[in-house]
């Protein structure tokens, strides 16, 4: 058989195609081969490294969250102490049990009663207060039962608190012994702390007073804290009985019932990856050892489905997956127009990523200053409690004066002028809480919740040295404040973010002197059209190595506790939200200096 020229240049050019064509689709093979086996590589190293990041994570958070329950926890104990040192109270119970006049006795009822309503009215957390006498007589709200026939649920606990001559005892979520009004939840649960009563004449306790506080306080301030949507957050007490499970509060005082409980009881604090009923959780946990001295021994536990953890892997797995073979398809013009859609997606999962880390931060370093703050608070608040004493005593004097002719008119006035001089001298402690309120509350909004879009350097300069005082003065370091520019000058931007980055590079310099006490300086001035504030310590000093990587990337020199984004958020803020920059001096046993320069109105 015989074939034209023609017919064989068909034939030849049909073969090229055909070859053409196989060639494409074995290259494509090849690259969707490639692309698969890149993916599920891809997505199993995301997936290990997003787990192991938050295991850190959850176990820092949950670090965080222990350490504010703590806080919260010894502000309940100091209330506790005050009640039962409260000397007209213990007079007035020890009187109550050699009694026997009935009439008499309601009175002195009525007047326990007036003093634990005083201190119940301002305590929205408080369920009741209850009073057992040395003759075991049960004073709650007013009401009063015998203890050793109406409240079984005491018995064994007061018993060991008065044999064991404890300061204090702490007890897990029960049922409230009485039907309050103003009982937590249907059923009236509660948690509570036990003190003995004491008087100014009496240096041991004969009788006990019980405090008991609303489980749902409890729940509330666990729930306020940013854990995952599927995460289960519950407090299990030293017996292993949930103190607190937000997710079904029915639970409450029941054994919780998971294999390995008796096992992150032995160990405190940590972290783990634990199957249940055939799926994996990770699972953290750390330990309330005690409060104020006192044994608690409450651990705070999150557990978190893996699957919750990295379930976008899977999906983003596949649409690459997709995109790779569209690339292929449709050529380069689709692949750069997908390239973009997914660069789109990726910068708006970044940012989100980015603020969820700054939250972070910024939750940890608020946890880190409560219990600085309400230690700063003590003072104040001790010191107008005595002064609103006195002049409750001076009204006292004052009103029973009155009627009596041997009092003067100068005397009245002699005792007004008293009154006037404790209010002058309780009015600076009240202007430092406000300002130590106005400064914790702006940090307790989330960063990008401010409304203040202009600040001045005063405003900065309050800020910062109220709620660095604590941290300062804990590790021994001195801050020595230069101001040489008008302290009127206004800077453009959310104070709460600079105040952020201020309390991080001065955090950086008190961990520069590795735990002894050392100098810091705090410097703000003009330079031109720009404001610099210069922090500078004369501690370790960074590597050469290391500065050169720190405004670049995210890396740390504090091991596994360290964030790793201290100065690179800080100059990604600086130079995104206030249109300046960060420069670093540093000489390795000589110290650091910082410069935050920015451009002022």
């Amino acid at each position: 058989m015989f074939f034209s020229p023609k017919k064989l240049l068909l034939h030849s050019r049909k073969n090229k195609i055909l070859n053409a064509w196989k060639l494409i689709a074995a290259f494509a093979a090849i690259v969707i081969i490639c692309v698969s086996i890149i993916v599920w590589a891809s997505s199993y190293m995301m997936a290990n490294s997003i787990l192991e990041h938050s295991r850190e994570s959850a176990k820092e958070l949950i670090k965080q969250t222990s350490k504010n329950i703590q806080t919260v926890l010894e502000q309940l104990d100091d209330f506790a102490m005050t009640v039962s040192r409260d000397n007209k109270l213990a007079t007035y119970v020890l009187e109550y049990d050699n009694i026997e006049d009935e009439e008499e006795k309601k009175q002195k009822l009525e007047l326990i009663d007036e003093i634990l309503n005083k201190y119940c009215k301002t305590r929205e957390e408080i369920d009741h207060i209850s009073i057992i006498t040395k003759n075991n007589t049960h004073i709650l709200n007013g009401l009063k039962q015998n203890l050793l026939s109406d409240l079984n649920i005491f018995n064994f606990d007061v018993q060991a608190f008065r044999e064991g001559n404890k300061k204090s005892l702490w007890l897990s979520t029960h049922v409230s012994d009485q039907n309050s009004k103003l009982s937590a939840s249907e059923k009236g649960k509660v948690f509570s702390i036990v003190k003995g009563i004491y008087s100014i004449s009496t240096l041991k306790s004969q009788e006990t007073i019980i405090i008991n506080i609303k489980e749902s306080y409890l729940h509330d301030l666990i729930a306020d804290i940013k854990f995952l949507d599927e995460s289960n957050v519950f407090i299990i007490s030293g017996d292993g009985k949930y103190v607190m499970n937000t997710q079904d509060n029915n639970l409450n005082g029941q054994p919780v019932k998971y294999s390995f409980t008796n096992e992150i009881l032995d160990k405190k604090n940590g972290e783990d990856i634990r199957e249940i009923d055939g799926k994996k959780y990770l699972i953290t946990y750390n330990t309330i050892e005690d409060i104020n001295g006192t044994e608690l021994k409450w651990t705070v536990v999150d557990i978190t489905p893996v699957s919750s953890i990295i379930k976008g892997i899977k999906t983003e797995m596949r649409n690459i997956f997709f995109i790779g073979i569209l690339c292929i398809v449709f050529g380069l013009i689709i692949s750069t127009l997908i390239t973009r859609v997914y660069d789109s997606n990726l910068d708006k999962r970044y940012a989100e990523k980015h603020s969820i880390i700054m939250e972070r931060e910024r939750l940890a370093t608020l946890g880190q200053m409560v219990g600085g703050i309400a230690h700063n608070l003590k003072t104040p608040i001790m010191s107008i409690a005595g002064g609103l004493e006195a002049i409750s005593e001076l009204i006292d004097e004052y009103d029973n004066s009155i009627g009596d002719e041997e009092v003067t008119r100068e005397d009245h006035h002699e005792i007004a002028a008293d009154i006037l001089n404790w209010v002058e001298k309780i009015k600076p402690y009240c202007v430092y809480m406000s300002d130590v309120i106005s400064a914790v509350k702006g940090q307790t909004a989330n960063l990008g919740d401010s409304t203040t879009l202009n600040f001045t350097v005063g405003e900065l300069v309050k800020r910062v040295k109220i709620l660095m005082s604590h941290e300062l003065k804990k590790n021994k370091c001195r801050l020595n404040t230069i101001v040489n520019v008008d302290e009127n000058t206004t800077i453009k931007g959310e104070i709460n973010n600079l105040v952020q980055i201020m309390n991080n590079l001065i955090s950086n310099s008190i961990e520069a002197y590795n735990g002894e006490s050392g100098e810091i300086d705090l410097i703000l001035q003009k330079n031109n059209n720009n404001l610099e504030i210069v922090v500078r310590d004369y501690g370790c000093g960074i590597p050469e190595k290391v500065k050169e990587k720190l405004l670049k990337s995210m890396i740390t020199t504090k091991g596994k506790n360290g964030t790793g984004l201290g100065l690179y958020i800080s100059y990604s803020t600086i130079k995104g939200k206030f249109g300046g920059t960060i420069h670093i001096d540093s000489e390795e046993g000589r110290g650091t200096t910082i410069t935050v320069v920015i451009p002022i109105i």
